[in-house]
């Protein structure tokens, strides 16, 4: 799709597009949106849409504007054909129409831009698990199937609802390559190819509202929570980093170093819920091999890939403190330890993880200005989480994840 204004909007005429979704994704991970007429899309490219920015970092006082990226269309298939409903991820800006140096899509641009200018490209692959339940109001949770990893029909019932899933995401024009299911009862996963980091991260938001919209359709709930269910195999989302460019052999150790020698300020927002500790302990260490169980695997072809994020994070944030780890490593010549030996005696326990991230003057040059808003409605959702007792209460406390 263009950004140019004028094919954007005749492109939604003739679609008969009735309704447009301006999209962004806040800095808890949860992806938001304003609803326009398309007759009002002309203003929203000229002129933006307000919003305050509670709606971003959880703090309000600061109004924001969005405006549309004609690129970054999708189609939303499971809406009605007559009076259409699309997407269209959005930049931020100030009031004043600069640029907000905050919006997460803009720090993950500015990190990709800084890795190019040493000579170095990037392309991520993203692999996401997550779980589906029958569609019950009981107090315990049902999940949708009784099979195992990689099961074939009838055992593995939730094979229709994947096909369903990979038909909506080719039609919205994104590319996913392979679907299976998991260990856990009722656990998919669904793998996209590699594409450029912010079309990656793109992708990935309109992933889960596919997934969601889908089984809703169906009758089910899928959830990305990390471990909706006490002794269920936990969910991550596995990003795979592929460098490319100058000296790229070398740079892939120096990258994965610098990300390892962060990670732990990196937790607290690849990881963003408590659920998210569940999985995590006592499986990973911040080190790395070739085993499932550690935090980071290295490839031949210069892939990174990190294991320990899950799905409730901020993707575009994640992604651009990787970056910004990684060329750290690069710029300093990081030397790659070898396999398997951590810095720690394991992976950082939540309230560890907050206070590596509160006392992180790296986070805060990387995540100017808001940072302290961000931590500060991070941690007001950690206390509200620990205040639960069941896991259907959890589950519905993290429904929007």
């Amino acid at each position: 799709m263009t950004n140019n204004k004028v094919e954007f909007i005749d492109y939604l005429m003739e679609n008969e597009v009735k309704f447009v979704k301006l999209t962004f994704c806040d800095f808890l991970g949860r992806q938001r949106n304003i609803s326009v007429l398309t007759s009002q899309l002309e203003d929203a490219f000229e002129n933006g849409v307000l919003i305050d920015s509670a709606a971003l970092t959880g703090v309000g006082g600061t109004d924001l504007k969005l405006k549309p990226v004609g690129s970054l269309l999708s189609v939303l298939p499971w809406r009605p054909h007559s009076g259409r409903v699309v997407s269209v991820f959005c930049n931020i800006f100030n009031a004043d129409d600069t640029p907000y140096v905050c919006d997460p899509m803009v720090l993950l641009d500015t990190q990709v831009k800084k890795l190019g200018a040493l000579g170095l490209k990037a392309q991520v692959a993203t692999e996401c698990e997550f779980y589906v339940f029958k569609e019950e109001h009981a107090e315990e949770l049902v999940l949708f199937d009784e099979a195992d990893y990689c099961a074939c029909a009838p055992y593995d019932k939730c094979e229709n609802l994947r096909r369903d899933v990979i038909i909506s995401l080719e039609d919205m024009g994104l590319k996913p390559i392979s679907s299976h299911h998991e260990r856990g009862m009722g656990q998919n996963e669904i793998d996209f190819e590699s594409a450029d980091p912010s079309s990656a991260a793109r992708n990935f938001i309109m992933f889960k509202t596919a997934v969601k919209n889908v089984c809703a359709l169906n009758g089910t709930i899928a959830s990305f929570m990390p471990r909706p269910v006490s002794g269920m195999p936990g969910s991550g989302l596995h990003l795979l980093i592929t460098l490319s460019g100058k000296n790229a052999d070398k740079a892939t150790g120096a990258f994965a170093e610098g990300v390892m020698r962060r990670y732990r300020e990196i937790t607290c927002f690849a990881n963003a819920t408590r659920n998210s500790y569940r999985r995590l302990k006592p499986n990973f260490e911040v080190s790395y091999d070739d085993k499932r169980g550690k935090s980071l695997r290295i490839f031949g072809n210069n892939i990174v890939q990190l294991r320990t994020p899950d799905a409730t994070c901020n993707i575009f944030t994640v992604l651009s403190l990787v970056f910004a780890a990684g060329r750290e490593g690069i710029e300093n010549g990081y030397k790659l330890r070898p396999p398997c030996v951590g810095d720690n005696d394991g992976f950082p326990s939540i309230d560890a993880a907050f206070d590596f991230a509160a006392k992180s003057d790296w986070l805060r040059a990387n995540i100017p200005g808001v940072y302290d808003d961000v931590l500060d409605s991070m941690k007001r959702r950690y206390i509200a989480e620990q205040a639960l007792k069941t896991d259907r209460e959890v589950f519905d406390f993290l429904a929007d994840i």
